[in-house]
């Protein structure tokens, strides 16, 4: 990719790029060397509404060059990287720059653990851009789902969709979460599938199905909720018509 960049003009680099609201580069395997250029090349970028860098091989040195711009983006998927807890730190970071414009962000499989998840929480308590988060396939467990918990009640926090499948979740942690959410009017997507919830949290998830107004679709799937559960969360589809439901 840098050698694209390097034969440019700058001006007209600056010209040319200015405009650029799209770049994607998912599935490319990008080193270091290539993460210096593509931050170059975002800080030209008047505005970046979508960078896609899903399992592109990048690790926490690469995400370091890229930190600088990461702010700029909108759209930021990140998800397949080992990044680690220490990469996420540097998103964090982004998050808490006053500038920032991110509004989606994809850290799914990154390898962020309880103990990085932190970091991102604080980062996420004061962030008033960020409507979406996928932390999907993390190792968070109850401890790091209860940070992210104390994150969303604060009332800067606007998250509209929330992805937060395979991330170790029980029933004691579900149950932080939903009194969390419910102070969430603005929430429209819940994803917990592939945890460990069962029945003892169903009157929680009945009572954030029906309290929040604009939630149009919750994923409960791969769980262990008994047959009786699954038919008393499904029964919930009745007063609430327009809602999706996956149990």
């Amino acid at each position: 990719m840098h050698y694209l960049f390097e034969s440019q003009n700058p001006a007209l680099a600056q010209q040319t790029l200015g405009s650029v609201e799209t770049l994607s580069f998912r599935g490319l395997g990008l080193t270091p060397i290539d993460c210096v250029v593509l931050s170059h090349v975002i800080r030209l970028c008047d505005t970046i509404k979508y960078l896609d860098l899903v399992n592109c091989r990048i690790q926490c040195e690469g995400l370091q060059r890229l930190g600088p711009a990461l702010h700029k983006c909108q759209d930021l998927r990140l998800g397949g990287n080992n990044l680690g807890d220490s990469g996420v730190k540097l998103v964090s970071a982004a998050l808490r720059n006053p500038d920032c414009k991110i509004q989606t962000l994809w850290l799914d499989s990154v390898g962020l653990t309880d103990s990085g998840a932190e970091d991102l929480a604080s980062a996420l308590s004061t962030n008033p851009s960020l409507t979406e988060l996928n932390l999907h396939g993390n190792k968070l467990g109850d401890s790091g789902v209860k940070l992210v918990s104390a994150a969303l009640r604060n009332p800067d926090c606007k998250i509209q969709r929330l992805k937060l499948d395979s991330v170790g979740l029980t029933d004691s942690g579900a149950e932080d979460l939903v009194s969390a959410l419910s102070t969430k009017p603005s929430l429209m997507w819940l994803y917990l599938t592939g945890n460990s919830l069962t029945d003892r949290c169903v009157p929680a998830l009945r009572d954030l199905i029906l309290t929040l107004p604009r939630l149009e679709l919750i994923g409960l799937g791969e769980n262990k909720f008994s047959p009786t559960g699954k038919k008393e969360l499904r029964s919930l589809q009745e007063p609430r018509p327009g809602l999706k439901m996956f149990v």
